[in-house]
């Protein structure tokens, strides 16, 4: 078993034997918080595999590009859904991203906090993540002339491909961007796949200690009280430990 699936079986295992603890959820609302992280490590992968398959489908429009020196608006017309979908990965990873630190800080405070799996470094590395994603976006954006905030939205984003298919230069620089940013987007997702993927095994791990010591404890009183009820049913019958034996009795001669 390779070491993503070792990774999914123990998220897995996290949601079947957890305590069952409910909370909003940020993926599916009221799910369980193992069930959240089944489904974060879950929408994580298949984001990864989006990310890539869209990147495939602009870098090949691209390619066509440079070899005509231009966006014809035939050419146009078959990368806009793409860029489209590029919009949505970015924000469906920045999404994913906060639903992570979330999913941290109420584990956190369903077990309590200090666990070296478990610190805020897993926090600050989520949040350093959506800063260093934006920043690497607005540095593409900027080097080919366009705004930075025309990628903050689906919304922005759509209204910047219709004004810029009106004319080839506008085509082509969004193109190029877009270009940069599927490739700046794959190489961020896989590396949140690769934390959320750690944190739920080290989640994993954790519950599965306690869980264990749990049982052991239980065990343990179940022990003693079973102990304590063959003592009790020793003594009714009449084999207590503080029943003593019969002491002969001799009287003695004068």
């Amino acid at each position: 078993m390779n070491t993503k699936n070792l990774v999914l079986a123990a998220a897995v295992s996290l949601a079947m034997v957890a305590p069952d603890v409910a909370f909003a959820g940020t993926l599916t609302g009221g799910a369980t918080m193992p069930e959240q992280i089944v489904q974060e490590v879950t929408a994580v992968e298949s984001l990864a595999k989006q990310a890539e398959s869209v990147e495939n489908q602009i870098q090949m429009v691209y390619n066509q590009a440079l070899n005509l020196e231009q966006v014809p608006i035939q050419l146009w017309d078959s990368v806009t859904a793409p860029i489209s979908q590029l919009m949505n990965v970015v924000q469906t990873a920045k999404g994913l991203a906060y639903s992570a630190q979330n999913i941290g800080t109420n584990f956190n405070n369903l077990y309590g906090n200090g666990m070296p799996p478990l610190g805020s470094s897993y926090s600050q590395s989520l949040s350093s993540w959506n800063t260093n994603t934006d920043d690497q976006i607005k540095s593409m954006m900027r080097q080919f002339h366009l705004q930075a905030n025309q990628f903050s939205s689906v919304q922005s984003g759509t209204e910047a491909l219709v004004n810029a298919g009106q004319s080839a230069s506008g085509r082509m620089a969004v193109l190029q961007a877009a270009d940069g940013i599927a490739g700046v987007e794959v190489g961020q997702i896989q590396e949140l796949q690769q934390d959320v993927m750690a944190e739920a095994a080290a989640q994993g791990a954790y519950e599965s200690q306690v869980t264990s010591a749990d049982n052991t404890a239980t065990n343990d009183q179940k022990a003693f009280v079973n102990g304590q009820q063959q003592d009790l049913t020793d003594a009714q019958n009449g084999q207590s430990f503080l029943t003593l034996p019969p002491v002969a009795i001799t009287q003695s001669t004068p």
